[in-house]
């Protein structure tokens, strides 16, 4: 299971470890553990809990599970992203008709790459979002992808098929 929340963007870790604590029963005392490519719990919940942030603008977005996960938000700006869309497949092409649909595979994309610990610059090119699923080299990944949309943004969490959404 992981939990999500919506947030303004204001201390994310923080609210990160209160998710943890009020959903999965978690003491105090949790730490975070800085050293690696992606933040992860330190000391009793290592490996036990995993937990992603994401932030655009002053919109935040955390995902706190007991499997990895990764999440990201966009807000919606009202370009073209012309530029990039160029280096997508012409599959995913086909699939993009505005801004929130192109926001929708960013996100996707960019959520499966933090879930995994890989670096933007080195996995965004191998990776496809088309048919609501991930690709990576040119295989399907066994990865739920959920979306959230608002009204002025687009999220995405990877990593698990039970997301339940929560205030915070």
């Amino acid at each position: 299971m992981t939990v999500a929340a919506l947030s303004d963007s204001a201390d994310l870790y923080g609210k990160a470890m209160r998710i943890l604590r009020s959903h999965f029963g978690a003491d105090g005392r949790t730490e975070i553990d800085f050293s690696h490519p992606k933040p992860a719990l330190a000391g009793a919940y290592a490996g036990v809990y995993d937990f992603n942030i994401s932030h655009s603008g002053s919109l935040g977005l955390i995902a706190v599970g007991d499997r990895p996960t990764g999440c990201d938000i966009e807000i919606l700006k009202h370009r073209a992203h012309a530029a990039i869309i160029g280096r997508f497949t012409a599959d995913e092409r086909r699939e993009i008709a505005c801004e929130r649909d192109f926001l929708r595979n960013w996100t996707a994309k960019e959520a499966f790459i933090k879930l995994n610990g890989f670096a933007l610059a080195t996995h965004l090119k191998r990776l496809e979002y088309r048919k609501g699923s991930i690709w990576l080299d040119g295989r399907r990944q066994d990865c739920p992808v959920f979306h959230i949309q608002g009204r002025n943004f687009t999220a995405c969490i990877c990593g698990d098929d039970k997301i339940i959404e929560t205030t915070i």
